[in-house]
């Protein structure tokens, strides 16, 4: 009980000291010379923090492993080791021995996994749900995933049974209840039975969003609801799917947004655009990207030669051969001065300093010093990075949670 309260108790001393001075930062402000000094005594908490956590240790630690507890499936992140491929949890445990020639992560509970040249899926134990017999699979998406059979595609549930008795040439997820699937060279979409209820008669079809599809006819673009009625004719030769509310069209090669009753909201106007993402889309006037409202309200001028989408509030920007990161309203929280940036996950983004990775948080501190050889963004609590000739994971605080080789400080 006294090493389970004293290593609680030094947890929460580290979480307390590094988000007292977080929170001292935001009041004093980025640009004046307050921010700046608390930035420094941020870096020096957040030393303190990692040797903490490496002084006080946990109860499994120092007590020795128990029977590990049940994890979420989508928590489990991918391991190379050996030549095969395992899982482990986020603290670093290993959940699934490495095992598979090829494994993914999972997604709606199952993770696809390759053993010979068959492939499979496993749940969060490493039992096998449907046992490896398909040369080629897709990830499960909201209860369904497609398959190869020969050179046909069918449509499996969780359980392993078929989606109706329908083998397509080819076939999309499915979006809002429907899939658009390709028989004899034209789409057509089916429903959660495998029932046609769009007959196959477009040269192209994707995705259903916000209760409209974009569909390919005589080579341009218009959109069908899911009855199959046409709610906006074919006539862009441009088009993309709706994110959002919005659809980017080209017209006369410059390009607008319609809404989902086909009305032109955004006139055309912009050399390039990307669609909407977080009520944000990227667009570029005289060589110049910048960003639009859902009304078209440039709300970000063009000014910077690249520009990539919003994640997290945050998109990565690019001029004079250096990046950083804008807010909503432009303001440019992350200094455009790093050879490269990926984006932000659960806080924090890898950014490449010189010729190694570290984390910036959402203020611009470095909280992960640069040692990396290479970094990915966090995904459910661990980001992959590499250093040393190993592959790796570490948590928030920077700290080695699983290592392919050992790795000497």
């Amino acid at each position: 009980m006294i090493k389970e309260l004293r290593a609680e108790n030094c947890a929460a001393l580290s979480v307390v000291l590094y988000w007292f001075v977080r929170v001292a930062v935001e009041q004093a402000g980025g640009s004046n010379e307050m921010g700046r000094i608390l930035r420094h005594i941020q870096r020096y908490a957040l030393a303190c923090v990692a040797m903490l956590a490496v002084g006080c240790g946990s109860p499994d630690s120092e007590s020795g492993a128990g029977a590990l507890a049940p994890v979420a499936p989508e928590s489990l992140q991918v391991i190379y080791s050996d030549g095969r491929f395992g899982y482990i949890d986020p603290r670093g445990q290993v959940r699934i021995e490495p095992k598979f020639d090829v494994a993914y992560i999972f997604r709606d509970g199952l993770a696809p996994v390759k053993v010979g040249e068959q492939w499979g899926y496993i749940d969060a134990a490493g039992n096998y749900v449907i046992e490896p017999q398909y040369r080629q699979v897709t990830p499960f998406k909201k209860g369904f995933a497609r398959v190869h059979v020969g050179d046909k595609q069918i449509y499996l549930r969780k359980d392993g049974s078929q989606v109706g008795t329908m083998a397509v040439d080819f076939g999309y997820h499915f979006s809002e209840g429907l899939a658009f699937v390709a028989v004899d060279g034209l789409y057509g979409a089916i429903d959660t039975t495998g029932s046609v209820v769009i007959e196959p008669q477009y040269e192209q079809g994707y995705f259903f969003a916000h209760g409209v599809a974009m569909i390919k006819n005589d080579g341009k673009y218009g959109y069908i609801d899911k009855d199959g009625r046409m709610v906006v004719p074919p006539v862009y030769q441009e088009a993309d799917n709706f994110w959002g509310s919005r659809a980017k069209v080209k017209v006369d090669g410059v390009w607008g947004f319609i809404d989902t009753t086909g009305a032109m909201v955004i006139e055309p106007r912009y050399a390039d655009a990307w669609s909407f993402i977080e009520n944000r889309a990227r667009v570029k006037i005289d060589g110049r990207w910048g960003f639009i409202d859902l009304q078209g309200n440039l709300v970000i001028p063009n000014r910077y030669e690249r520009a990539e989408n919003f994640s997290e509030g945050f998109a990565r920007v690019f001029n004079r051969r250096k990046w950083g990161f804008v807010d909503k309203s432009g303001n440019e929280v992350v200094p455009l001065e790093y050879n490269e940036v990926k984006p932000f996950s659960e806080g924090l983004a890898p950014v490449q300093d010189g010729i190694r990775w570290g984390y910036v948080d959402t203020l611009g501190t470095m909280v992960i010093l640069p040692r990396f050889v290479q970094a990915e963004s966090f995904h459910n609590g661990l980001a992959k990075v590499s250093l040393k000739g190993s592959q790796a994971y570490i948590d928030h605080a920077g700290k080695i949670v699983w290592s392919e080789k050992p790795i000497t400080p």
